[in-house]
């Protein structure tokens, strides 16, 4: 037991650890690629030449783009630039807004870290420069102001204000700016956020403790409510050994000379009987339907610790993504990605997050239905026991169906969250389908007679079948296989489109088909009445009658050949009892012909005259010699 806890926190550990990395990757992986220093043009995101860049807005003449923040990419104002139509015959006197804004967000990065190893806060200035305002910045460690941006007539034609006015307004924009850079650079602020980071750090790891314990408590109440979910299972898929099936006819067997039965009058004892085989049919279904119901009650408490555990890990991944973009919120040298933390990843989480959640709701619709569907009480008792078998057969069908749907449309809206044109995608994908069907049409082939197999309850897992020469019990069904395991302990895979001729064994009822050859000296009459003397014996012992549906059926002479005669019975058991009632049956059958002296048929014997034969052959001779 301490190595098996030991070997289950270590793969607990690794599996936490594994989230948590991926869950900084997430964070961090996308404002990487959002960080890009190159300039656009033209951008990805845009369908051709004719549309601006995603970054690039278009008003008419003029299209504006963003200067922000390096420190945590807030928008501070937007240069202007006349409107390019057409980004791949750019004018020679016209410079792109986007290539506009890359420059001086380059330059407020020069800034930034200036502004971190100056002693003074620097300051911002306004400058002119060929009649044009030029908002430019100095510090303590250069003797030459650093130029940010130019103004330029479309910027204050499209701010409405005059060049100098709006030079002014930039000024203070940045001023403001600059002096909120250097505070949060300071020594002192710099501790005090890496205090409050290692802080939230310390409370996740507390957090994901708590979690991990919660995991680790609900996995071993798992361990022991699937341990019962399989035995309940098994009970409920169990062969029915005392009833017949109610679809079925009984056809009595034929009564001796003893056994006869006036027409007119009914023994006690057979009414005794049928109310007795009455009682144990309304106790065996009554046990029927609490197995399937307290199958369920177990299966929904085993549903509910395994949603518990989908919670817990969903909270977790939402713990340490809050966490994280917490953290980089607050230090300075990270709070530039704290605005592309908030946007792609959470709707990465939140699609994933639906995609995993309508999993589990559909899987949870499934098994719903099909426990409404296997538990009617006016089902037949033997068909409802089939029902139970095959249901969970269906069950794992649909529930890998309704995944791949819904994983397929995840991965859908993911491509579309990143500007990838799902359209096209979708549109090459079927063509690609289609010719993949062409190649492959064995696998169509397979999971549509998969389909047929399991809508038209061919046979279903636990079923004894033979198909073609191959024979043995459904160990797996799926829509592309079905798995055999013979009697050799063989398994026996056969792909569905194979299967055209299918011969269940174990249907709702089986039947030993018993026959054999008596010699001629025995009398037939004799046979007959042995073999319902034995018969009548195993059916009456409550060991074998609980597997036996109806009386065995005597149906006599079948055939006279010259090994003898060959007498037939007919002995009706349930699902995968007619191996073992069979084998009884026949040594009992041994037995009693040893003791009533009946000789089991051989093949007749021709004995001729040697004498005669010789003789005969010397008066032939003898005559053809002449005198």
């Amino acid at each position: 037991m301490l190595m098996v806890s030991l070997q289950r926190f270590r793969r607990l550990t690794i599996r936490f650890g594994f989230i948590s990395l991926m869950t900084i990757v997430l964070v961090l992986g996308w404002s990487a690629i959002a960080q890009s220093q190159l300039p656009s043009l033209p951008s990805g995101a845009a369908n051709n030449s004719f549309n601006p860049p995603s970054e690039v807005s278009r008003h008419g003449e003029y299209e504006t783009a963003a200067i922000k923040s390096p420190l945590d990419g807030k928008e501070l104002f937007e240069v202007t630039s006349p409107t390019i139509l057409n980004r791949d015959k750019i004018p020679d006197s016209l410079l792109p807004v986007e290539v506009r804004a890359e420059e001086v967000n380059e330059r407020l990065w020069r800034v930034f870290y200036r502004t971190y190893s100056a002693k003074q806060t620097p300051i911002v200035t306004i400058a002119t420069l060929n009649n044009r305002p030029v908002i430019q910045i100095s510090d303590d460690q250069s003797s030459r102001p650093i130029r940010l941006v130019t103004l330029t007539e479309p910027d204050a034609d499209f701010n409405g204000k005059t060049l100098n006015e709006l030079a002014q307004t930039w000024q203070t924009i940045l001023q403001n700016e600059v002096a909120r850079l250097k505070q949060l650079t300071t020594p002192e602020v710099v501790r005090q956020r890496l205090g409050q980071a290692l802080q939230i750090l310390l409370g996740l790891l507390i957090a994901s403790a708590v979690v991990w314990l919660l995991r680790r408590l609900l996995t071993r109440r798992q361990d022991v409510l699937e341990h019962q979910h399989q035995a309940q299972l098994a009970a409920s898929t169990a062969p029915l050994t005392s009833v017949a099936p109610q679809s079925e006819p009984t056809v009595p067997s034929e009564p001796t000379q003893s056994e006869t039965i006036p027409s007119k009058t009914v023994p006690s004892e057979t009414i005794a009987g049928e109310e007795t085989e009455a009682r144990e049919i309304t106790d065996l279904r009554s046990r029927f339907w609490a197995t399937l119901q307290h199958q369920f009650s177990v299966k929904r408490r085993l549903d509910i610790d395994k949603s518990l555990q989908w919670a817990l890990l969903w909270l977790f991944i939402l713990m340490w993504y809050v966490g994280i973009a917490r953290i980089i919120s607050i230090i300075p040298l990270l709070m530039r990605w704290s605005s592309y933390v908030w946007a792609t990843p959470l709707a990465l989480i939140v699609i994933w997050f639906g995609v995993s959640l309508a999993i589990r709701i559909s899987k949870s619709l499934i098994d719903r239905v099909l426990h409404s569907w296997k538990v009617t009480p006016l089902t037949p008792l033997a068909e409802a026991q089939r029902i139970a078998l095959r249901s969970t057969t269906i069950a794992e069908a649909l529930k890998g169906l309704a995944t791949f749907v819904l994983i397929a449309i995840g991965i859908i809206w993911t491509l579309a969250l990143f500007n990838i044109p799902t359209s096209s995608i979708v549109a090459g994908g079927a063509i690609v389908g289609l010719a993949i069907s062409f190649g492959s049409q064995s696998l169509i082939k397979d999971l549509v007679n998969g389909c047929l197999i399991l809508l038209e309850d061919q046979f279903a897992v636990g079923d004894v079948i033979k198909i073609g020469e191959k024979s043995g019990l459904v160990e797996n069904l799926n829509l592309r296989v079905t798995q055999l395991r013979n009697g050799e302990g063989q398994l026996i895979t056969i792909p569905n489109s194979n299967i055209t001729d299918v011969s269940n064994l174990t249907r709702l009822w089986s039947r030993v088909d018993f026959s054999i050859t008596v010699a001629y000296e025995n009398d037939p009459k004799q046979v007959l009445d042995v073999l319902r003397q034995v018969s009548q014996e195993l059916y009456s012992e409550p060991e074998w009658r609980d597997r036996l549906l109806e009386p065995p059926e005597i149906l006599g002479i079948d055939d006279l050949s010259h090994t003898g005669m060959l007498v037939r019975v007919w002995l009706k058991t349930a699902p995968m009892q007619q191996w073992s009632v069979g084998r009884e049956f026949r040594l009992r059958v041994r037995q009693a012909f040893e003791v009533n002296n009946i000789q089991i048929g051989r093949p007749q014997e021709i004995t001729y005259n040697v004498d005669l034969v010789n003789s005969t052959l010397e008066q032939t001779s003898s005559k053809e010699i002449p005198t």
